[in-house]
């Protein structure tokens, strides 16, 4: 099906035919058919990103906000250099992973040193500043556009779920002391985590690979956001604050951060009152269900264990930490990890799926490399005979 639709809107026939096949035209003859290069086509995670912006901001239009060009200045420039400079990060850190895998890191430039590269480069980044767009004013709205909450329901749906213990309760009780400094620490390295390794993936050499990779980002915080709208919950921290009370001076880092989203929050909820919204931050919303938190460091340990093998045990040890820490420090109920997992789940395998079946792999350099190798095998290449591919960090 996503064959067919991708071949329709890239402007390719998918009517069947009883005429034996003929023979493909070289080159100089095919080009003038084209009606566009095969690397400009439209690709699922643009189509993605596009629909979600579309979506969000026609519903938050529908409900009376005021959602425009002072929200897009507001938010996109301040991405542009950030991201230009993850740009640049992602490809140092991508040099540095081929050399401690023994490979070649000028193979990688001449991989990424051509036109094509850099204009999926630059779609890519694209996509990732309008989802992130999507996603800020999305999460950001909850409170005005749905006041119902959900964190009684959620808290009593940990209990009964873990035989009826108090899955926060449980575990502050297991990490009161040097712990909760430590745990702390962890859990504020989140955002730099996340951030290095989309660069990291989006400086992949494989079309194919970067192209899957970004769709699975733009479904799980699209879909994540829209979840936020339909459960809205503040989090255990917000709502049961007597349990961390007493912890929370050993965790500065999560008590600012939490101090700040609720100022922003309040700021929000005062204007519900008064019938007139005050400045706010879009980056500063609060939601806790699911978890993204949990969800994006589980998607990112798939992916390391599909393309980049050495950084799953790693990747995974950051994910069960952040599971934990999303939980310790009050930020979410244990249930919103689950969801938060299955969701990271879902993106995944969907990306996997549907960019191969909309883009196919025809075009050179489009390949993924198979499971557990760096993706710098060249054409025709098995993972075999390049026996120096296989050491670890």
């Amino acid at each position: 099906m996503w064959a067919k639709i991708g071949a329709l809107l890239n402007g390719h026939s998918t009517g069947s035919s009883n005429r034996p096949p003929e023979e493909p035209p070289s080159e100089a003859q095919a080009s003038p058919q084209r009606r566009f290069p095969s690397w400009l086509r439209l690709y699922p995670f643009e189509i993605a990103a596009w629909l979600g912006l579309i979506s969000g901001v026609s519903f938050l239009r529908l409900r009376g906000l005021r959602i425009g060009w002072e929200t897009f200045n507001y938010t996109v420039p301040p991405l542009v250099p950030v991201l230009a400079k993850y740009f640049l990060i992602g490809i140092a850190l991508y040099l540095v992973y081929t050399a401690l895998h023994r490979e070649s890191p000028l193979g990688y430039l001449r991989q990424i040193a051509t036109v094509r590269w850099i204009v999926l480069s630059l779609r890519l980044w694209v996509a990732i500043i309008i989802f992130n767009y999507t996603y800020f004013w999305l999460k950001v709205c909850v409170p005005l556009v749905n006041e119902t909450l959900w964190d009684e329901a959620f808290s009593r749906l940990d209990t009964r779920l873990h035989f009826g213990y108090s899955p926060s309760i449980v575990l502050i009780e297991s990490v009161r002391g040097t712990l909760l400094g430590w745990i702390d620490r962890w859990y504020s390295l989140w955002l730099p985590s996340v951030s290095l390794s989309i660069a990291f993936f989006c400086a992949h050499p494989k079309a194919l690979v970067r192209r899957q990779f970004v769709l699975s980002c733009v479904l799980i915080w699209i879909l994540g956001a829209w979840i936020y709208v339909a459960l809205p919950a503040l989090g255990p921290v917000y709502v049961f604050t007597e349990l961390w009370r007493d912890i929370l001076p050993e965790m500065p880092a999560s008590a600012n951060a939490q101090q700040l989203l609720w100022e922003n929050y309040q700021t929000i909820q005062r204007g519900i009152q008064d019938g007139q919204l005050y400045r706010f931050n879009p980056t500063r919303g609060i939601a806790a269900m699911p978890s993204l938190h949990v969800g994006v460091h589980w998607m990112l340990m798939l992916w390391m264990h599909r393309y980049a093998r050495p950084l799953f045990i790693p990747a995974a040890i950051a994910t069960f930490l952040t599971f934990l820490g999303s939980i310790i420090t009050g930020w979410h109920y244990a249930i919103d990890g689950y969801v938060g997992i299955v969701l990271g789940q879902v993106a995944f395998w969907a990306a996997l799926g549907i960019e191969r079946r909309w883009g196919g792999t025809t075009s050179p350099g489009s390949q993924a490399s198979p499971e557990g190798t760096s993706g710098l095998l060249e054409e025709g290449e098995s993972p075999e005979s390049n026996a120096t591919g296989a050491s670890h960090l």
